[in-house]
């Protein structure tokens, strides 16, 4: 019977051992995919055996756990696209989420673009990056990120690798009146109000709830260190 009852006690110890570093390691991965800090630190004595330091507390780690699900369901539906924006203010918040590319989770800026994409403009993503159509979006989302954050790409700009810029909106938008619509925006310098990049957005409404979608993008660069160049008014596909 003493046998029994030290085994099972030893058996209670592991599993709480077993559950502080599950916790340990979750909380480090929750870090990593919210781009924030997580201030909970496990104290080195409630890894020690005996019967005075088992201080292991199922509810607080559930709570735990649930406040990190919350969290990144939070996130996950702040992500684009959304119901109710109109086509200037899809594309502008596309573009600070872009900008905003590591908040608030790794990648999310390119994962609202893919998921925000019809699925045409999908493929010239995925192909982008030599990804198949099967290819993981996380994966996809993290080689764009890396592709377009080179210091030698002209889209770095994007994600805040090259000039500071203000986004304006020259023109109203052009509604086709069949759930298709174009936005111009354009990039100027934060500092002296030079036009840097126009870039041409073709949109189409989503069918289920009317969420705008990107089908195409059209980029034409004024810096002389890019195609076309000065002069120039060639417009570009952005992946080609």
């Amino acid at each position: 019977m003493t046998r029994t009852v030290s085994a099972s006690r030893n058996k209670a110890r592991t599993s709480t051992l077993f559950l502080y570093i599950c916790l340990h390691l979750m909380t480090a991965t929750t870090e990593a995919f919210l781009g924030a800090r997580c201030h909970y630190r496990i104290p080195s004595s409630h890894l020690k055996y005996g019967d005075h330091h088992d201080r292991f507390d199922d509810k607080e780690l559930q709570q735990r756990l649930t406040q990190m699900r919350i969290k990144l369901m939070e996130a996950e539906i702040r992500m684009l696209p959304k119901p109710n924006l109109s086509p200037k203010a899809f594309v502008m918040e596309l573009l600070e989420t872009i900008a905003n590319n590591g908040e608030p989770l790794p990648d999310a800026g390119f994962r609202s673009l893919i998921r925000a994409s019809t699925p045409s403009w999908k493929r010239r993503l995925y192909h982008s990056v030599a990804a198949p159509p099967s290819a993981n979006l996380d994966h996809v989302a993290s080689a764009l990120g890396e592709a377009m954050a080179r210091t030698d790409n002209q889209f770095a700009i994007l994600v805040g690798e090259g000039e500071k810029f203000r986004i304006t909106f020259p023109t109203d938008t052009v509604d086709y009146g069949d759930g298709t619509s174009w936005v111009e925006c354009r990039l100027r310098g934060r500092d002296n109000d030079k036009l840097l990049v126009m870039i041409g957005w073709q949109l189409v409404q989503r069918e289920d709830d009317g969420a705008w979608l990107v089908d195409s993008v059209d980029w034409q660069d004024f810096r002389d260190q890019f195609r076309p160049g000065i002069g120039r008014e060639e417009w570009m596909r952005i992946c080609g």
